[in-house]
């Protein structure tokens, strides 16, 4: 099988990303540095929680962490420094809603970022950002009421007619749906108004039930409540399978939508070099295995994920303008999508 992380994740942005000239830091002075430092706050995903308990044990640097999801990353970052409030050190990042915080973060770039420096071509190139995984956008479903071998594969599948009211699906205007729609109007529509209004009116008709928490989502899913969960990432049947052992992930074969999900070092971070050391570490081999092991795309092109994501991946073709589409539109056009989206699903 083709290497699945530098030829479909690659997605042909290439290697070599210019580090702008600057220095990477020394790994023994920044240990001495970080260690005199002590502490480590993070504001980011669950996701992190794995590679913060082994970066604490290894170093012996307090973590202190706040793991929530995109909307409590932005409220908790933005809130705290637009007060004048400066105790987070890093925070996580995505191309979508968290994009706003860039004018947050410190430039910096670790030792080892040629590994990860690709997936971020499609991006902005004063995003002081770090990739530290990556999202492919697919269903989740329970295996009790779907075998493996009749998840859904395209996006047609979630029109079928005996599908009707047995999905659940994040409410578009406040989960990742809002970043599908985005994305699906040039990946799998062509841009085309007529046939991105056609195919989600049809869809709509197929959902039972908008929910716009996550958990509540995998819940529904794994209690039997509804066999297909839309739209999901790559780690939910690892993190939510530990409640739920039913739930599997499949995703499409359409041009897939996928976006890194990053780290930044706040630019006024109290413990600077402790979280230049943690960002060494989460992009390092050690650190990347973490989030492998929590069911997560590593952005080390040179590692592979679980073997259960290899295989559903297998063949997938990758849409390597999603992440820079995603950037633009929440940047640019949030306001238009959510009107355009509201009027749709009215």
């Amino acid at each position: 099988m083709r290497s699945l992380i530098t030829k479909a994740m690659v997605l042909s942005l290439g290697l070599v990303l210019c580090l702008s000239g600057m220095a990477l830091a020394s790994s023994a002075e920044l240990v001495a540095a970080a260690k005199k430092e002590g502490k480590l706050r993070l504001i980011t995903f669950s996701s992190f929680k794995k590679a913060a308990q082994a970066f604490e044990k290894k170093y012996g640097i307090t973590v202190e962490g706040s793991y929530q999801g995109a909307p409590g990353v932005l409220r908790k970052v933005s809130q705290e420094s637009q007060a004048g409030i400066f105790a987070i050190d890093m925070f996580g990042t995505s191309p979508g809603p968290l994009s706003g915080l860039n004018h947050w973060t410190m430039p910096f770039k670790p030792a080892g970022y040629e590994k990860v420096a690709h997936h971020m071509k499609a991006l902005p190139k004063e995003w002081n950002q770090v990739p530290i995984f990556i999202h492919v956008v697919g269903a989740s479903y329970n295996k009790d009421l779907i075998p493996p071998e009749k998840a859904p594969r395209s996006i047609y599948d979630l029109l079928k007619p005996e599908y009707k009211g047995k999905i659940i699906s994040r409410t578009p205007w406040l989960g990742s749906n809002n970043l599908v729609h985005m994305a699906s109007f040039h990946a799998w529509f062509g841009g085309s108004e007529e046939k991105w209004a056609d195919y989600w009116t049809k869809f709509k008709a197929n959902v039972g039930r908008y929910e716009p928490k996550w958990g509540q989502l995998h819940a529904a899913v794994g209690l039997k409540e509804f066999p297909l969960g839309i739209f999901t990432l790559p780690y939910t049947p690892f993190t939510f399978g530990r409640s739920y052992p039913g739930l599997g992930y499949s995703t499409f074969r359409e041009p897939a939508i996928w976006w890194p999900n990053m780290m930044a070092i706040h630019k006024n971070a109290p413990h600077p070099n402790a979280a230049k050391l943690f960002m060494e570490f989460a992009i390092s081999a050690e650190g990347q295995k973490h989030f492998v092991d929590e069911g997560l795309i590593p952005a080390d092109s040179t590692m592979k994920p679980r073997d259960s994501l290899i295989k559903e991946l297998e063949g997938v073709t990758f849409f390597a303008k999603a992440p820079e589409i995603i950037a633009h539109e929440v940047s640019n056009n949030g306001d238009k999508w959510k009107a355009r989206i509201q009027q749709l699903y009215q």
